[in-house]
């Protein structure tokens, strides 16, 4: 399948919600067979949004956030860690390294495993990590497997989120720790605005839909977690630093060079620029105990 055709197969089988939904595992391996190498070319090998707090610049800030959840979960040597959503790696290899726990990747979308693997290998550490390929709603690991589990800005490509929080709950150990990271839908948006602003994210990024925080909170508490903090991101620093960069990396692109693949970028980072802009979209934050 050529690049246009790729791009067409993806915009078709996004556009209606429970499409999205009936058929996440697709959308979700079509949009980083073709989104990855982008992601990977313009900020390495950790794809998620930090806060900035002064002059950092964004490897800075996602590498502090990444620690910060280390610190926020309690990882030590020792402790088996789960990642839920390891992408390409750049979290695993930080947080373990920062840590010394051992941490376990899962991911969707094979290639991303791969890359993760070699990622691990290229920097020693391959003791520390391993990654296996699986779909978050059935993990492939036995009941308390895990000293702790953590996720960012993965779930939100699940279509059964509420499965999602409970397969951690079963694989996390007594007394363990889940910290999270994931993208949200204000609270209380009208049926106008989920369409005018949610909709073109959740079409761009391969989402089958965006929950509310207080729809988190309910999964966690119906999982059996103690749900000890839920925060917006925006509270732990700048996040406009990530939208303009969005912006910039996109006005580099000169009009003849805009394949229907930056095309499609350009429209999905035009939609979440607005969105977190307008308060429509946000980044929440939890930790929650297993008893």
């Amino acid at each position: 399948m050529n690049a246009v055709t790729q791009i067409q197969a993806y915009e078709e089988l996004s556009q209606d919600p429970a499409e999205r939904s009936r058929h996440y595992t697709t959308l979700v391996r079509e949009y980083y067979a073709f989104a990855t190498d982008i992601y990977r070319s313009a900020w390495g090998e950790s794809h998620h949004f930090p806060p900035f707090r002064g002059d950092e610049t964004r490897a800075e800030a996602m590498a502090a956030l990444e620690r910060d959840i280390a610190d926020r979960g309690g990882f030590r040597p020792g402790m088996t860690v789960l990642e839920v959503g390891s992408g390409v790696g750049g979290p695993a290899v930080t947080i373990a390294a920062h840590s010394g726990s051992h941490v376990t990747g899962l991911d969707l979308v094979e290639h991303r495993v791969q890359h993760a693997t070699a990622h691990a290998a290229a920097h020693g550490m391959s003791h520390l990590t391993d990654f296996r390929v699986g779909d978050a709603t059935h993990m492939p690991f036995d009941d308390n497997s895990f000293d702790a589990v953590y996720t960012i800005e993965s779930i939100c490509h699940t279509a059964d989120k509420t499965r999602v929080h409970a397969e951690v709950a079963r694989v996390l150990r007594p007394g363990g720790r889940y910290v999270g990271l994931d993208w949200f839908q204000a609270a209380d948006l009208t049926a106008e605005q989920q369409e005018r602003y949610v909709e073109p994210v959740c079409r761009g990024f391969a989402l089958p839909g965006l929950p509310t925080p207080t729809a988190l909170r309910q999964d966690l508490t119906a999982a059996g977690l103690v749900v000890e903090d839920l925060h917006d991101l925006r509270d732990e620093g700048d996040l406009e630093p990530n939208w303009r960069e969005i912006e910039e990396f996109m006005a580099a692109v000169a009009p003849e060079d805009k394949t229907p693949l930056l095309a499609h970028m350009e429209r999905s980072g035009t939609a979440l620029c607005t969105a977190a802009r307008n308060g429509t979209f946000v980044i929440g934050c939890w930790l929650a105990r297993k008893p």
